[in-house]
């Protein structure tokens, strides 16, 4: 298929990973989102009561990373948080397919 007004470019199939966790994890999560393949992301602040706790209470109190990545790189990045990060912190995890444009952006 190919995309409407992009000079023939196609679309291509890559992974909205989306990561909501504690934002006394930012700094850490972005350092091994990086180091699991992880070259672009968007981060910001998240409200909201994710996991059913008071620490929902304090303004801030979560940060959200969202990206877009090949499939493996997902997978691998699910695996590694559920591994590390899950036992231990309150962090969720959740990817789904899109379709871009350019997609050598987010190999």
């Amino acid at each position: 298929m190919t995309a409407k007004g992009t000079g023939g470019e196609g679309f291509a199939e890559r992974r909205l990973l989306t990561v909501i966790a504690e934002s006394v994890l930012e700094e850490r999560l972005l350092s091994d989102l990086k180091r699991w393949g992880v070259h672009g992301l968007t981060t910001s602040r998240a409200e909201g009561d994710p996991f059913g706790s008071r620490v929902a209470d304090i303004s801030g109190a979560f940060v959200r990373f969202e990206c877009v990545v090949p499939s493996e790189v997902a997978d691998h990045v699910l695996a590694r948080l559920a591994a590390i990060y899950f036992p231990r912190f309150k962090v969720v995890a959740y990817d789904h397919a899109v379709r871009v444009v350019r997609a050598e952006k987010y190999d």
